[in-house]
């Protein structure tokens, strides 16, 4: 087993300990959990009390799941949301779509920090910071919460909540290795309780190889976490998080190259030159470093007995960039289509060209919370955003061996090809400034002490501010848009008897259009917002032993945003109608004799375009189709056996069929795969350790080859309407991968 540097020098200077903490509240609402007894599931399921749907993933089940898996992973197995992951490292692309929506329609935020990017909503899974630090992760299916600081979110919300530091002082240390030299090392230092503080800080580093293709993924992560009490009801808790990666990217394949070839193939491995003797394919061109760092304060004041009051400024930092083209970028003297740049005399040559973004991100949180007398408590609140984005395509050399001088495109670094006046030359050169706000009142009312009525409004307020700088391509310019909504949302929950709950839940959402209307071609900045209703009628049924749950949803929103290209090739976003997405998600999980357990979901889902297209003068036929990427079938089940000492789990996941394109022209197969996870929590001297366990994670058992998501969706895979096919890529699901852990707590 390797340690690293790093690890063995925190170990080396570790003092105090690790024990399960109380969970952590998360600034955004994240409702009422109950637990009682054993958990139910090996924690997939708890006894939820929210007026919505919604699900939570705690520590123990995580603990359990795979030791490298990032935050997302780890709900895989939840009702409403298809998750797919490139490989099992953490570190490579996670996506995933929930209830018929993208990863980019849904708001994900950890401590109350927004984690989608600020300007097309992306997700990056693998900068979330370590799982082991994370007390649950919870998920609102289908509607975002009131006071959730999201500009981009037409779906639901995931939450992402940081364990508080524990009163005891020690450390905690994790291990694991794996397949494909797969190696993360993980320790926490807890300084316990000293005169009412409680800190820890944690580091972690992962490294691996590509389980397919040349290359490797690297990633260090360090976080410091302190919370202050003061016993009547007021607190601090301040947490900072840094991730800092350099990997290699996984190609994607098309139906056909995947039929043909199989799973394996992947970027060239050694330097493909042309009859120039300019490089134009290699898998060292495709890479992806970053760093980000993210840091927020949240801070609870007591004011009265009646009357609490919350703030949480952040700040949120990234940069970084990717290359993901197969084949490196020419650039001569006659590139510059714009008139920008002085290339005179600049011979044809290739280059390595990551698209690159630098963000800055701060604002904060302001919350009230007034218990106005015993049947209504009233929740007043504001949030403000500043975010600034710079967005650009530099051209860096590559060395004779066919690998970059320098894989960091930092702006003005000095590394990038300048022109005769010495401006750096962009494929791509925007600067973006995104302030946004919103505020909101909500009533939650006790009709009966069994009938619960919530009532709230906000408005939400966005204005984009894009600067181009000039590149290869367009002249200087400036372009903004402003958007505004009023967003009411309404909830009714009812406590039938002890063991049976019905709810009743609709929200307004609105998804701001992303930073590019301000850059691309046509009509795209009058793109309007999408707006959808999301309503929810469930049921939920829980004893000691046993919690079940049904669901019934309707997501209808309009004004769908589509990026696309023109008949020259060029951007433009299009307005492509309403889509209406419906289904039925069920979870159930429970204790059976001898320490068995069981969990399932399922999950259907009719995600269906309402409208033709009208692409290019042309009448794309889409009216009535499945959204692509979207499986109408989940299934996930889970039986277990955990004696407290030992344990072992067998989970089976089927994901149905689903399209790579908006026609349903190509349809890609369902697929059935199967996990294990096994444990042994070992008998300990409590003088020296206070827990060690060994756990193992056996993922895609049967070794199943398939294609796992759309990364690439089109218009048509087939000819139509005098419209030419396109071709949808593919993610690809990783071959079977095991995983050992060793941790221990002193």
């Amino acid at each position: 087993m390797k340690l690293n540097t790093l690890f063995a020098t925190l170990l080396a200077v570790g003092v105090g300990g690790w024990t399960f903490s109380a969970l952590a509240q998360d600034s955004v609402d994240i409702g009422d959990v109950k637990v009682t007894g054993q958990s139910l599931g090996n924690g997939h399921m708890v006894q939820e009390d929210s007026a919505k749907g919604r699900s939570t993933v705690t520590k123990e089940a995580m603990d359990e799941m795979a030791p490298t898996a990032n935050a997302l992973d780890k709900l895989k197995y939840t009702p409403g949301i298809n998750v797919s992951s490139t490989d099992a490292s953490g570190l490579s692309g996670t996506s995933f779509t929930m209830r018929g929506m993208n990863s980019d329609q849904v708001g994900i935020s950890a401590d109350g920090i927004p984690i989608n990017d600020s300007g097309d909503y992306s997700i990056y899974p693998n900068l979330l910071g370590d799982p082991e630090n994370f007390s649950e992760i919870f998920v609102t299916q289908g509607s975002s919460e009131v006071d959730g600081p999201h500009i981009g979110s037409s779906g639901g919300n995931i939450g992402l909540v940081t364990m508080r530091p524990t009163k005891e002082a020690g450390v905690f240390v994790k291990q694991a290795i794996g397949t494909n030299s797969l190696d993360k090392s993980f320790v926490r230092i807890n300084t316990g309780d000293i005169n009412g503080f409680r800190s820890y800080l944690s580091a972690s580093h992962t490294e691996g190889d590509k389980w397919r293709g040349k290359g490797t993924l690297r990633a260090n992560k360090f976080e410091w976490n302190t919370l202050f009490e003061d016993g009547n009801g007021n607190s601090t808790n301040a947490i900072i998080k840094y991730h800092k990666q350099e990997n290699y990217n996984y190609n994607t394949l098309s139906k056909a190259q995947f039929q043909k070839s199989g799973r394996t193939l992947d970027y060239a491995e050694n330097p493909i030159y042309n009859s120039s003797g300019k490089l134009v394919s290699y898998y060292k061109l495709n890479q992806n470093p970053f760093e980000n760092l993210t840091a927020s304060l949240t801070q609870r004041f007591q004011l009265r007995d009646d009357l609490s009051l919350t703030m949480v400024p952040y700040y949120y930092w990234a940069n970084g960039g990717s290359f993901t083209g197969q084949s490196a970028s020419g650039l001569s003297s006659t590139s510059d289509k714009a008139g920008n740049y002085d290339l005179k005399g600049l011979p044809y040559d290739t280059y390595y060209r990551p698209s690159w973004t630098e963000t800055w991100r701060s604002g904060i949180t302001t919350k009230l919370k007034w218990d106005l007398n015993e049947s209504h408590s009233i929740d007043v609140g504001h949030w403000y955003e500043r975010a600034r984005q710079r967005q650009t395509q530099p051209f860096i050399s590559i060395t004779a061996n066919g690998a970059p001088s320098d894989i960091w495109g930092d702006y003005n670094a000095g590394n990038e090809v300048k022109d005769n006046n010495g401006a750096t030359v962009q494929g791509r050169h925007q600067f973006t400034i995104t302030p946004a706000q919103k505020v909101w009142a909500q009533d939650t009312w006790t009709v009966t002490p069994d009938l619960t009525l919530v009532g709230g409004l906000a408005y939400q307020h966005v204005e984009r501010d894009g600067n181009m700088l000039g590149d290869l391509y367009n002249k200087p310019q400036k372009n903004d848009a402003t958007y505004s909504q009023f967003l009411p949302n309404f909830s009714a929950r009812y406590q039938i008897n002890d063991e049976n709950q019905t709810f009743y839940n609709i929200t307004r959402n609105m998804r701001t259009p992303p930073n590019y209307v301000l850059y691309n071609v046509g009509d795209s900045i009058s793109t309007k917002p999408e707006l959808s209703w999301n309503q929810e009628l469930g049921w939920r049924f829980t004893k000691d032993d046993m919690a079940l749950s049904a669901t019934l949803f309707r997501i209808s929103y309009k004004n769908r945003q589509l990026s696309t290209t023109n008949a020259d090739g060029d951007y433009e976003m299009l307005n492509v109608g309403n889509v209406v997405n419906k289904g039925l998600e069920l979870e159930w999980s429970g204790l059976l004799p001898y320490n068995f357990n069981y969990y399932t979901s399922y999950t259907y889902t009719e995600s269906e375009q309402q409208d033709d297209m009208t692409i290019r003068n042309k009448n794309l036929p889409t009216a009535g189709k499945q959204l692509a990427n979207v499986p109408k079938n989940m299934l996930n089940a889970t039986l277990g056996w955990d004696n407290k000492r030992y344990y072992a789990n067998v989970s089976g996941k089927y994901v149905g069929s689903y399209y790579g394109d908006l026609t349903n022209d190509e349809q890609i197969a369902g697929r059935t795969t199967f996990d294990l996870s096994a444990g042994v929590r070992l008998p300990v001297d409590k003088k020296i350790f206070k827990t060690a366990a060994i756990r193992l994670s056996v993922l895609n058992v049967f070794d199943k080859e398939y294609l796992s998501s759309a990364r690439t969706v089109v218009l048509n895979a087939a000819p139509v309407s005098g419209l030419n096919a396109a071709t949808p890529y593919y993610n690809v699901g990783e071959e079977r991968t095991a995983m050992v852990s060793f941790e221990a707590s002193f």
